[in-house]
């Protein structure tokens, strides 16, 4: 198997990198261990990651590694000098294998500020950081050559002297072959000759048609015209070819697998490369777009399955020890079994020699007493015994020294009974069966020995009780504590492929319960990208008149799958123009979780404020403003009548979809989702059909209203059927007769500005502080809108009191000697004029500003995000955030539109790309619900609003609060964990094969579910959560004390390991 890269390998890397990273900036470096390295370019809408193995590889890669908490100090040198630079050139030193990234200063290549990386890759590699002259600043490991630094910090990197590829040369190419041994072959030799490798060496033996094991010295016509020579050279000029031609365009890259053994389905790579050489033709092979991605997919897979042989090591040690404690605790258990029978039979041998025990006693004891020496009563045991006295032929040992002598007592049981000794019923007895050594006490009869040995046998049977009592506890808290050793130490670094993120991820988005995408701006960019590219005929547009509220849309999926429309639908199609589609469609309950995602991205969730918002046609919503006003980035036009939804409450929700991977998978969920579009259609249907007719009959009135009134600009939508149920469950005639007076005297027109950044200017302050005074008492005894935290209050009133002082100040202060009749003749001249003509006379003038200013708008200055991006001079105070919250910006006294301005719309129209219907159709591919069987690709974390993820196998509860992205994210998926470990069967086992593979199919799909949740990258998670939340769930006090008591114990378990 092909271990590194060879030099063919490195040029066509090179030539790769040229075309991908050259221009790209480095923004991280990481270290994935002591010598490899993660290099991560990026460029607007284009990210590469580069992976750097000293002396083994270097390639792009789309799989994602576990990198190290702490970086190294070499890692942290190169940051310090490259971070945020921009690769100039990448280059290789000859046909070494030796690469050079070249990052340049803006003065040029050879300027102070110039930095190199040279990463080499043979023998045992190195990785170099070098200045503009090449001077060494750090490197990745010291080289020393007889006893010399060659490579070290300070030193100069010798460059010049590279190898070159060259044309082969007839001549030469035999005199080299005549240096081969008797034993060498053709493959052999001509892999060492030149800069060609062995893998082009053997392409070119096959390419000339000879065999790579013909042996040089004897199969071989040597001669310089010889056929073979010139099939060689021929050949070599063809390699020559490929070589070149990998140094100037990006090839295909290749890996051959080894020969499948019989019953193996298993593939195993073999070699890699950047060209489908002779040898690897007949062999079965993959080819990739680029060598990159070949060398990336070959790797990463052996770098997996290496870190998953290690933690299957590490496994099989944990088994290993737990069945020795389980062997050890069986041991123990039969020992006291086998006392226990032992010290039975023991008791049971003495009474049954009760005579001849107490002789041997009797005995024994009479000499003692006599005074006799032990080793002399030794010797006359063992007299005795030869002489064949029956007493000491029994006497096996004298232990005088704990009073005790050891008597080989027989069964006479046994003995009589000799002929039935295979019965069933002395079975048992065989342990036994024979003579039997007793330890008896010469101070105590046999009775009194017979006593001690039962009482032995009572002590072994209470022991082995408690131990049989306590065994299964021992051996689960032994497996316990093996488990948690196992997951201090065990080896987490994994490789898995990068998720390419899905097209709506970008911005913040959910899937309604209805199964409608819908979409929000995360900034103004955003937001006019959204409405721009993304809104079309048919899709709604959700807004709330409070500052900060996100611009959303629901996408109508009507315009993907027209054949679904309801009966509803279709009678409201008769009376629209052809092609024109409508948001009616859309369920409520879609619209009110949009408006609840609009109000809740505002201030409205800071505050606490509950707020009702609206929704509007798509052809309500255009860039185009009346003759001479301007709408800035993010800002819209909305004309015509809003529906507005009812209050929503402030909460939001966090949850996870998964990815199917499979069209089986894909087709179950598919029944299940018809199913609930029929329901749905069903209610529609009930709901709807009574009041279609009437519906239409008002739409039809409508638009002969708006067709011979000329002079209005607006389109007026009537109530749509679909809503019929949900305007008498919300009240929603109540809420738009409270709203009336506002489209009494206004044309409909209002500006929406999206721009969460808006700032109040100075000038604006001091008229609303004007406007304020003159309102008199009576507007000041308002009730406060919202409730303010004590914070809010003391600083609205330290604002309050710091205005107060500086207005005496400015009273206090003196005005210069002829300063007040000069303003008070300004005061008479002037006392007509306002503002707006102050500023037309001062830009006629060009005392200030431009003539520009004068076509900027003045009725919409409140709510022009262009004006007040300019003019941010300092943050608004308290008093004008809750103004701002309560401004009703449809009240704003509309403009005719001219055809200019359609005209200028319709252009801009046409300048958007159309959005391919089919990118909707990856919804189906995603489901909150896993079922067992399912194949799972990834998870995706969703934030949305809480009615919206009802659905959710797996969710959290948000609300106001206090707590930021990064932890209330973290507490998120701990919550999910919990839930996935819940969810797994606590035993597979069932007499039912049914229900034994249900319970499999369900364990299997919980640990692929918690494993999915555990890999969401910590970015993902923070990109969809909001500020300032509050996390809440079932028992999530005790998932929080479990998981510190986790995270305890595992600290203790690592410094124990350390």
């Amino acid at each position: 198997m092909k271990q590194r890269f060879t030099a063919l390998d490195v040029r066509s890397i090179v030539t790769a990198f040229k075309q991908r990273l050259v221009g790209l900036r480095l923004q991280g470096i990481f270290d994935v261990n002591s010598k490899t390295y993660l290099l991560k370019f990026t460029k607007p809408d284009c990210k590469e990651l580069v992976i750097i193995e000293s002396g083994i590889r270097i390639h792009t890669t789309e799989y994602t590694r576990d990198k190290s908490i702490t970086p190294s100090t070499f890692c942290m040198k190169l940051r310090k000098h490259l971070k945020a630079r921009r690769l100039t050139g990448v280059r290789q030193l000859g046909m070494d294998r030796v690469i050079d990234f070249e990052f340049a200063a803006a003065a040029g290549a050879e300027a102070e500020g110039t930095y190199h990386i040279i990463c080499e890759f043979y023998a045992s590699g190195n990785i170099i950081l070098t200045d503009h002259n090449y001077d060494i600043l750090t490197l990745l490991r010291v080289v020393h050559i007889e006893d010399e630094k060659t490579f070290a910090v300070g030193m100069r990197y010798k460059l010049g002297g590279e190898r070159d590829i060259e044309p082969v040369d007839a001549v030469q190419l035999v005199e080299y072959l005549q240096k081969a041994g008797p034993k060498d072959n053709l493959k052999r030799m001509l892999s060492l000759y030149g800069t060609y490798g062995p893998s082009l060496s053997e392409h070119v033996i096959l390419l000339a048609g000879l065999n790579p094991t013909l042996k040089v010295a004897t199969a071989m016509d040597l001669s310089p015209q010889s056929p073979q020579i010139t099939a060689l050279v021929d050949a070599y000029g063809k390699a020559l070819d490929i070589v070149e031609r990998l140094g100037r365009e990006v090839c295909p890259g290749y890996i051959s697998f080894l020969p499948q053994k019989e019953g193996d389905d298993d593939e195993v790579f073999d070699e890699f490369g950047p060209w489908l050489f002779e040898q690897y033709r007949n062999r079965q092979y993959r080819e990739f777009p680029s060598f990159s991605d070949a060398a990336d997919v070959f790797f990463s897979n052996i770098e997996a399955q290496k870190l998953k042989s290690k933690a299957h090591q590490q496994e099989l040690a944990a088994e290993r020890k737990l069945e020795s404690i389980k062997q050890e605790h069986q041991g123990r258990v039969a020992a006291l079994e086998k006392m226990h029978r032992k010290t039975e039979e023991q008791a049971r041998r003495i009474e049954m020699n009760l005579e001849f025990v107490d002789q041997a006693i009797l005995i024994i004891r009479q000499a003692v007493a006599a005074g006799m020496d032990w080793q002399e009563l030794d010797e006359l045991v063992r007299d005795q015994r030869d002489e064949g006295n029956p007493v000491a032929e029994r006497i096996v040992k004298l232990n005088l020294s704990i009073n005790q002598i050891t008597l080989e007592l027989d069964d006479p049981n046994s003995i009589e009974d000799e002929s039935d000794s295979s019965s069933d019923d002395e079975g048992d007895q065989d342990e036994f069966s024979g003579p039997l050594l007793v330890d008896v006490d010469i101070f105590e009869t046999a009775f009194g020995n017979a006593q001690r040995y039962y009482n032995f046998r009572r002590q072994a049977g209470i022991k082995h009780a408690k131990t049989l009592a306590v065994s299964s506890q021992a051996l689960q808290s032994a497996e316990q504590k093996i488990q948690s050793d196992l997951r201090a130490t065990k080896i987490t670094a994994t490789v898995s492929q990068m998720r390419k993120p899905l097209w709506f991820e970008k911005f913040a988005w959910f899937m309604s319960s209805d199964g409608y995408l819908v979409l929000a701006g995360h900034d103004m960019q955003q937001n006019e990208l959204l409405v721009k590219r993304h809104l079309r005929p048919g899709d709604a547009y959700v807004h709330a008149d409070i500052h900060g509220a996100a611009s959303v849309i629901v996408k109508n999926k009507m315009s993907a799958a027209p054949e679904s429309t309801s009966l509803t639908d279709k009678v409201l199609a008769e009376n629209k123009p052809k092609g024109e589609l409508s948001a009616q469609s859309i369920p409520p309950s879609t619209l009110f979780q949009a408006g609840i995602m609009s109000v809740c991205q505002s201030r409205a969730w800071d505050a606490k404020i509950l707020t009702p918002a609206w929704w509007v046609e798509a052809h309500q919503v255009s860039k185009t403003a009346p003759t001479g006003e301007y709408l800035g980035t993010g800002s819209f036009m909305v004309r015509g009548k809003k529906h507005f939804l009812p209050p929503t409450q402030l909460v939001y929700g966090f949850g996870v979809l998964f990815r199917l991977a499979d069209d089986e998978s894909i087709a179950r969920h598919a029944a299940a989702r018809k199913q609930r579009q029929a329901i749905m259609e069903e209610n529609m249907r009930s709901a709807g059909v009574s009041n279609a007719s009437e519906t239409a009959s008002t739409e039809k009135e409508a638009a002969v209203e708006t067709t011979a009134d000329d002079d209005k600009n607006y389109t007026v939508v009537g109530d749509s059927a679909d809503l019929a149920a949900a305007r008498a469950k919300y009240n929603l005639d109540e809420i738009e007769m409270a709203t009336e007076d506002a489209f009494k005297d206004a044309d409909n027109v209002s500006i929406v500005a999206t721009d969460p950044k808006r700032r109040t200017t100075a000038k604006q302050r001091r008229d609303q502080r004007k406007q304020k005074d003159s309102t008199g008492e009576q507007q000041q005894k308002e009730p406060a809108v919202g409730k303010l935290s004590k914070k809010e209050q003391r600083r609205l009133a330290e604002e309050a009191k710091y205005e107060k002082q500086a207005q005496q100040k400015q009273k206090q202060q003196p005005q210069k000697r002829g300063k007040k009749g000069k303003m008070k003749k300004m005061k008479e001249k002037y006392a007509d004029q306002d503002e707006e003509d102050r500023n037309i006379r001062m830009a006629l003038l060009g005392a200030t500003g431009t003539k520009e200013d004068i076509d900027k708008p003045t009725a919409y200055a409140d709510s022009d995000p262009v004006e007040s991006a300019v003019k941010q001079q300092q943050p608004p105070s308290i008093v004008d955030q809750l103004k701002a919250l309560t401004v009703k910006e449809d009240q704003i006294e509309p403009k005719p539109v001219t055809k200019d301005s359609k005209e200028a719309g319709d252009e801009e129209e046409a300048d958007v790309v159309e959005l391919p219907i089919e990118q909707l159709n990856v919804l189906d591919t995603l489901t909150a619900s896993p079922l067992p069987g399912d194949n799972l690709s990834f998870a995706i974390p969703v934030c949305a609003p809480y009615p919206a993820l009802s659905a959710y196998k797996y969710r959290v509860k948000l609300v106001p609060g206090t707590m930021k992205k990064g932890k209330a994210c973290k507490m998120a998926q701990t919550v999910m964990l919990t839930a996935a470990d819940g969810n797994k069967p606590r035993s597979t086992h069932s007499k039912d094969a049914d229900e034994a593979e249900r319970l499999e199919l369900e364990s299997i799909l919980a640990s692929r579910e918690k494993t999915l949740i555990k890999g969401i990258p910590d970015t993902e998670m923070i990109a969809q959560m909001l500020g300032k939340v509050k996390v809440t769930a079932p028992n999530i006090e005790s998932i929080k004390q479990k998981s510190k008591a986790a995270a305890k114990s595992k600290a203790k378990a690592k410094s124990k390991a350390q």
